[in-house]
């Protein structure tokens, strides 16, 4: 969306009667106020009312429609961690189509895979076919582990970006002269069973984000002060039951001497940045310092876990400033060190592959699952079968005339097919 990336100001406004959080951000010179993270509340509110209102309209929005899991529900019995998405005009130029399934298809398809309860991270790898001078180039990814649903538009531009170096590198011409009609989503779900542990919640990540924030504040606090204490289980069973209990009965409004502090967790839809924000400040006077929690929820908004946080945030202006960073194996320059770190879970890029399709050969997937266009702006289809790999001319379980554009009749439910076939649509879909 940026050319360079956004330095961003999350304001917290106190007047005499309204309390309010603003974010705003400044790219190419300007500053933009966003529209997405703006809230108003009185000034005797508590701070969680900023954030309960917008949280269960995004929580709408994020909720599937019956359709949606109803098919989800069958990707799951089928066991189908393969999809296709499809270019049916067969027109659009490589980056237009690429793009626009990399920004919005390809993330939403991978916050699916996080609806279901007792999914701990997503692992996946991109393919793209590109076709140039009569030939199918197969440009795929390595393998990129999600551990949290805030990282999904990240790690997927990430691997949009490192695809893309790859093709512009390897073809000895413009990008403008190829076209790409299918794309490959390869999606892993790591599950694991909840069978009452207590230590099952422990296992969820933070973002990515927040995590490396987290982790360079806990050396940080544990290397300047040995006294800080961890809480222990039964602490952190009491105190849960506590923010349950006041968050479900009492609306967010919970008892003023109670003796932790409370942070949220929000991304910018607009930016896609991650911020904490505070839901409870004790405001009680005692000798030894509150806890600091932060409240971990799932895609949907429901309460997974607590985490304790090593120090007090601040709450006041807050910027996010990049500098630069660079890595050292490729020297590849980076604004976050969250992509930075993506970039070496890729190993620099090390592990993509580049094929070729011969002149000859054609890929048949037949009984393929279709999942709305409603959903995603281009055609998804989930693999149900392996391919067939065939040469043209010889004998398939559908009828086929390759020297027609129409020529694929299909049997038995829908069928994506990827050859190297000489008229205009030489990947289309039947």
């Amino acid at each position: 969306m940026f050319d360079e990336e956004p330095i961003s100001s999350f304001v917290f406004t106190n007047e005499s009667t309204t309390q309010t959080f603003h974010h705003q951000w400044y790219a190419q010179g300007q500053l933009h106020e966003c529209a997405t993270c703006f809230s108003c509340i009185d000034a005797d509110e508590p701070p969680s009312q900023h954030w309960l209102h917008d949280g269960q309209e995004s929580n709408k929005l994020l909720q599937l429609s019956k359709q949606q899991q109803a098919v989800l529900d069958i990707i799951e019995a089928r066991q189908i961690e393969t999809f296709f998405f499809c270019d049916e005009s067969a027109k659009d130029k490589l980056e237009h189509f690429m793009g626009e399934t990399c920004a919005r298809g390809v993330p939403e398809l991978l916050r699916w895979m996080f609806h279901q309860g007792n999914t701990l991270s997503v692992e996946f790898n991109l393919a793209c076919y590109v076709n140039v001078e009569n030939q199918v180039l197969i440009f795929q990814s390595g393998n990129l582990q999600v551990d949290h649903h805030y990282d999904i538009e990240e790690c997927v531009s990430v691997v949009y970006d490192m695809l893309l170096q790859r093709i512009h590198n390897y073809l000895d011409m413009g990008l403008e002269e190829c076209s790409i009609t299918r794309l490959k989503v390869q999606v892993k779900r790591n599950c694991i069973e909840d069978n009452g542990d207590s230590t099952i919640d422990s296992q969820y990540s933070l973002p990515l984000q927040l995590r490396q924030e987290v982790t360079g504040a806990s050396s940080l606090s544990s290397s300047s002060s040995s006294s800080s204490s961890v809480s222990s289980e039964s602490d952190l069973a009491t105190i849960r039951a506590a923010y349950l209990k006041h968050s479900r009965e009492c609306h967010g409004y919970f008892p003023p001497n109670m003796r932790v502090n409370l942070y949220g967790l929000q991304q910018c839809r607009t930016t896609k940045e991650i911020y904490v924000v505070p839901y409870h400040i004790s405001e009680t006077l005692q000798q030894l310092p509150n806890k600091n929690f932060l409240i971990v929820n799932n895609i949907l908004g429901q309460f997974q876990r607590l985490h304790e946080l090593p120090t007090r945030l601040a709450t006041e202006d807050t910027s996010s400033r990049s500098s630069s960073l660079q890595c050292r194996r490729c020297r590849t320059q980076f604004s976050r060190s969250s992509k930075l770190h993506i970039h070496q879970q890729l190993h620099c890029g090390q592990d993509f592959t580049v094929d070729s399709m011969h002149a000859d050969i054609v890929e048949i997937y037949e009984q393929c699952l279709p999942i709305s266009r409603t959903v995603f702006q281009y055609a998804c289809y989930g693999i149900t079968k392996p391919k067939t790999v065939m040469r043209k001319g010889q004998f398939v379980p559908i009828e086929c005339d390759w020297r027609s554009e129409s020529s694929v009749k299909v049997q038995h439910g829908p069928c994506v097919v990827i050859s190297n076939a000489q008229h205009s649509s030489p990947s289309k879909y039947y």
